[in-house]
């Protein structure tokens, strides 16, 4: 029932991902557009800030996993009583023939009375996109192969979801509370808590990017606080390699954990599968063994026994790198790989186009989710997250060079921005 219920949520959630942005890009006027679709991303970060709060509250009760789980239903039942009165967006209305209704609903998104031009635009898209969605979809996959600028805004949509996922972000929310673990946070109830501030960190800067959108360029911003996240990401990568030189050191004479002669100190040793280390205190030389029932670390001097994590002078350094990292990807691309993506396409060919940056977001979501241990284990965990830092970097020069200013760029015209993309001294220009 869990693996169907999570299977039944991950549909929900995909398919809210790619509807959410899209509407309120077509239901707001461009002056608002990026701020109000980046509330779509806050809201996100915020609900989760909610759920670290609400399980690090259950974290002590006994099943308390199932109060966290059942709890969520709360706010879902409020969205779809919420959802009941939302109104049509005026592409829609004029869509099934609505022209009043949509002539009224833009009158009432712009202020103005006089919205012939904008409604002029939407039915010219409109009957561009039933022409070629009408003959078929291989009819459609034709027509985008053909067209350069919906080509290259495509490549753009799906970098940006690509490359917000290859920093890392999920490894840190998903396995925040391990990662503050392998910091030296040993009580589990205490590091759930703890996990809190990388939520609140994501919610309050998701915030201060729906502040400031729309008074700064859109790819400004982006490239200045994509810089931020590779640094932070650097200096993640810096703690846990501090940390990984600082723990207790090993007796290889009395360790009994294979290859116990390369290992030198107390967190290589936790880094074999099944082994753990045990001393007389956090900071004292010890033993690294692999247990069984006659070596289990059971001496009555033997009081500091760790499988996981391993006491570091530095561990802190974890935490003080996450709070960066995670406000420099919040106020960037973790809010404008959205906000771009909902504003970037023809109206032809939006729904289409959503639909595969949104998937290349999950694609990516579950590779780093899936890879993230492995990949501790492999490269080492300072490894890791020096690799998201050379993927990001290659992020950055690809949105350097391809990716222009769409901030204030009507819907229904922005297919003549991607046709000069390649123009470098335009992209900076625009």
């Amino acid at each position: 029932m869990l693996i169907v219920g999570r299977v039944v949520l991950g549909l929900g959630v995909g398919l809210a991902s790619m509807v959410v942005p899209p509407y309120i890009a077509e239901s707001s006027p461009a002056a608002y557009r990026g701020r109000l679709v980046t509330a779509f991303g806050a809201t996100v970060t915020s609900g989760q800030f909610i759920a670290s709060l609400v399980d690090g509250a259950f974290s002590t009760v006994h099943e308390g996993w199932r109060w966290m789980l059942g709890i969520a239903t709360v706010p879902s039942v409020i969205m779809g009583l919420g959802m009941l009165l939302l109104p049509e967006s005026a592409r829609f209305l004029v869509q099934k023939g609505k022209i009043k209704e949509a002539e009224a609903t833009l009158q009432k998104i712009s202020g103005y009375d006089d919205v012939s031009v904008e409604l002029r635009e939407i039915s010219e898209t409109l009957n561009r996109e039933t022409e070629y969605s009408s003959n078929g979809f291989l009819h459609m996959i034709r027509e985008i192969s053909r067209n350069v600028a919906v080509k290259r805004a495509m490549a753009i949509g799906c970098a940006l979801q690509a490359f917000q996922q290859l920093g890392g972000i999920n490894t840190v929310m998903y396995y925040s509370t391990t990662m503050i673990k392998m910091a030296g946070i040993s009580n589990d109830s205490q590091a759930i808590w703890l996990s809190c501030i990388p939520s609140f960190m994501n919610a309050t800067f998701a915030l201060v990017s729906m502040a400031i959108i729309e008074k700064v360029s859109r790819r400004k911003l982006l490239l200045t606080t994509l810089l931020g996240t590779i640094i932070g990401l650097g200096l993640l990568g810096g703690a846990y390699f501090s940390i990984s030189k600082t723990t207790a050191l090993v007796n290889s004479t009395n360790s009994t954990c294979p290859g116990s002669d390369s290992i030198m100190n107390c967190d290589s040793c936790v880094s074999h599968s099944g082994c753990v280390f045990c001393s007389t205190d956090r900071s004292a030389e010890g033993r690294c063994i692999l247990p069984t029932v006659l070596d289990n670390c059971t001496e009555p001097d033997m009081k500091y026994r760790v499988e996981n994590v391993c006491y570091s002078p530095y561990s802190w350094t974890i935490i003080a790198a996450m709070v960066f990292y995670i406000a420099m990807f919040a106020t960037g691309i973790g809010t404008l790989a959205w906000t771009i993506n909902s504003e970037i396409y023809p109206m032809w060919v939006r729904g289409y186009a959503l639909s595969v940056s949104t998937m290349t977001n999950w694609l990516f979501n579950l590779l780093i989710a899936f890879t993230f241990l492995d990949l501790t284990r492999i490269l080492t965990k300072y490894g890791a997250f020096w690799l998201y830092t050379g993927l990001t970097v290659i992020g950055w020069i690809v949105f350097y060079f391809k990716l222009p200013e769409t901030r204030g760029v009507p819907l229904e015209r922005v297919e003549q921005l991607f046709l000069l993309i390649y123009r470098v001294f335009y992209t900076r220009r625009v």
